[in-house]
């Protein structure tokens, strides 16, 4: 996998193996699995406050204001997935600078409910030994890993 600059507004990911390419059609989808993580992206804003004037008004104005952020940054991501082309190496898939955000947004959001669903703890995440991809918990400790490495790539473009 590749990403390069395909225009001065955008960014290509290349020769993605067409395992990488399911693991970033999952991204818009995550939403679905929140139930499992509401904890981890929605958190109290103060952990044993005792202001409940503050934690409904947290609860009323900006948890749905997170929400509604989180939904729109998993829509772009959804529309620019919706047209990947074939590439002689594998999948590619173009990112618009101005999307780059809501990829980091989409990308992180995964994370989070992939962790949550799979409790992995630091030891799983340290890459010490690769995963087990016989078992459905090793892949998805390869699909926090490249969610992750994708990451990294982004921040480096946008940078």
């Amino acid at each position: 996998m590749r990403l390069r600059r395909a225009s001065t507004d955008s960014w290509e990911l290349r020769d993605l193996h067409p395992l990488l390419a399911t693991f970033l059609t999952e991204l818009p989808k995550v939403d679905a699995r929140h139930k499992k993580a509401q904890a981890r992206l929605y958190p109290d804003p103060i952990d044993g406050a005792t202001d409940e004037e503050f934690r409904r008004d947290w609860k009323e104005h900006v948890r749905p204001e997170l929400q509604r952020l989180f939904a729109a940054s998993r829509d772009i991501v959804a529309r620019d997935l919706s047209a990947p082309a074939a590439h002689n190496l594998g999948v590619k898939v173009v990112i618009p600078g101005a999307h780059l955000e809501a990829w980091l947004n989409a990308l992180n959001q995964a994370r989070l409910v992939i962790v949550e669903e799979n409790n992995f703890t630091e030891d799983d995440l340290d890459h010490r030994e690769p995963p087990d991809l016989a078992t459905q918990r090793g892949l998805s400790l390869l699909k926090i890993h490249f969610y992750g490495h994708l990451q990294e790539l982004l921040v480096e473009a946008a940078g």
